[in-house]
């Protein structure tokens, strides 16, 4: 195998590199496959994929210019003792969380201080709560990984979680693209060699989870509700639609008729089942009757009014209580460390450190609303502090972690050989709960949706500046 170094090495461990500066035995058969492909092949099948994405979104009748959500090909590989507890850890988080809601319907909630819910962006006591057996059906949860002090080249690491979201759990779908270009055009050989477990039929089992929301079980009639071409993710909701026999629609095809329950438009099938790709203001601004529909059990909104305060980060960091209280467990993985504004003592340790600190908005996604106090200029820590003063309850702090690093991979066509370059990365998990009968199940997707910052960027987001992986989880 050839030379391959990382460039421009950052402060957390890097998972592709020991710490000699040689690729850990994990990665032998990507390397070696990357070898034998070369720079200039390498970017022949960029261009592959590239144009196979593009059809792809040309089939779906998406035209609109000719990009595809960036993404870097150099797969991330994660051994089967290390993807075991980070699936233990997110089912347990799914079962807290669901049962969380389920206390607040019921007016037992016991964790999560009353000032932290009534604080929320995301919570209106004025709605009513309806939540159902298995309050929410998916959950994405960012992670990232830290070294435990393992010993060894194939894994040794600690995760902790940064946010979870269950109202946008984008991911599915981009991880089944992904996954699909990786063994048609970069590591085929690869895939062959190294026990990767297979994305086939999750795109099934979330229809199966979606449709179990509704007493007509596999019966139901799903509905994926986009707010259109100009989405970001329109593709996926295509995808979605497609792959799970649902109807894609917006707002403005749905309707009600003379019985109150939910029509599409277009065909007149009455809808069971909203998987809601579209923000909620907008979807009950447009359609205000739905809450009602849905309160009264005509159709079922899979991101009920008011669940998706668990998304709210004041409220997520409280998930490892909600573990010990209602589970009877100890949380196998645990949060980055949370300071709630909300809460006067944690907002004076928050103000006295704020540039040694991440700082984000409670209800903010994307990217948006953060501050990472270390990679800011003083002008922007103080602009950020004004704005955190004016609502300080809005916003949580954690610390600034310099988690586990991946690599961005680029020919170098001039020297014949790649460049590596060194990035965060964390993990999009996504959990499942695909049982109406039994709601304490919770499924895992066998990968991932890995992001890596921008060079020296903390921030995965998309939105800024990242760029997916797939992520290779292996059977042993």
């Amino acid at each position: 195998m050839g030379s391959f170094v990382l460039e421009r090495k950052l402060p957390g461990t890097n998972e592709v590199f020991g710490p000699d500066g040689a690729p850990r035995p994990v990665y032998d058969a990507v390397f070696e496959e990357l070898e034998k492909t070369g720079p200039e092949r390498w970017v022949e099948r960029l261009r592959r994929a590239h144009g196979l994405l593009l059809d792809e979104q040309y089939a779906f009748g998406i035209r609109e210019g000719d990009k595809t959500h960036p993404t870097d090909w150099f797969p991330r590989v994660v051994p089967a003792a290390d993807w075991e507890r980070l699936e233990r850890g997110a089912a347990q988080r799914m079962r807290a969380v669901n049962e969380f809601l389920r206390r607040l319907e019921a007016g037992k909630e016991e964790v999560v201080p009353e000032e932290i819910i009534e604080t929320s962006i995301l919570y209106d006591p004025t709605l009513p709560n309806r939540f159902g057996e298995v309050p929410v059906r998916q959950v994405a949860f960012d992670v990232v990984a830290v070294e435990s002090g393992r010993s060894g080249q194939t894994g040794g690491w600690e995760y902790l979680v940064l946010e979870q979201n269950a109202k946008m759990p984008v991911g599915l779908a981009a991880m089944s693209r992904r996954r699909r270009m990786s063994r048609e055009v970069f590591f085929p050989g690869s895939m062959d060699r190294l026990p990767v477990r297979s994305l086939d039929g999750w795109l099934a089992r979330l229809r199966d989870s979606l449709r179990a929301a509704s007493p007509k079980g596999p019966d139901a009639t799903l509905a994926v509700v986009s707010s259109g071409p100009e989405d970001q993710f329109y593709l996926d909701h295509h995808i979605y639609a497609q792959e799970m026999g649902a109807i894609l629609a917006e707002t403005r095809d749905l309707t009600f008729d003379r019985d109150g329950y939910l029509v599409h438009k277009p065909t007149g099938r009455r809808i069971d089942v909203v998987y809601e790709r579209v923000d909620e203001d907008t979807l009950y601004a447009e359609l205000p009757e739905l809450i009602d529909c849905h309160v009264e059990g005509r159709v079922h909104v899979l991101f009920a009014p008011n669940s998706e305060v668990v998304d709210d980060k004041g409220v997520e960091a409280f998930v490892p209580e909600m573990i010990r209280t209602y589970l009877g467990e100890e949380p196998v993985i645990q949060n980055a460390r949370t300071w709630s504004l909300a809460v006067p003592e944690e907002r004076r340790y928050v103000m006295e450190h704020f540039g040694e600190l991440v700082v984000k908005s409670r209800g903010g996604y994307g990217g948006k609303e953060v501050m990472i106090g270390p990679e800011e200029s003083a002008e922007s820590i103080e602009r950020f502090r004004r704005m955190v003063e004016r609502n300080p309850v809005e916003y949580i702090a954690q610390e600034t972690i310099d988690f586990s690093t991946h690599v961005l991979c680029q020919a170098d066509v001039e020297n014949g050989g790649f460049a590596l370059r060194d990035s965060y990365a964390d993990y999009r998990v996504l959990a499942l709960a695909p049982d109406q009968e039994d709601p304490g199940v919770v499924e895992i997707v066998p990968g991932a949706l890995a992001r890596v910052a921008a060079p020296g960027s903390h921030l995965t987001n998309i939105s800024s500046g990242g760029k997916m992986k797939d992520t290779w989880v292996l059977e042993h």
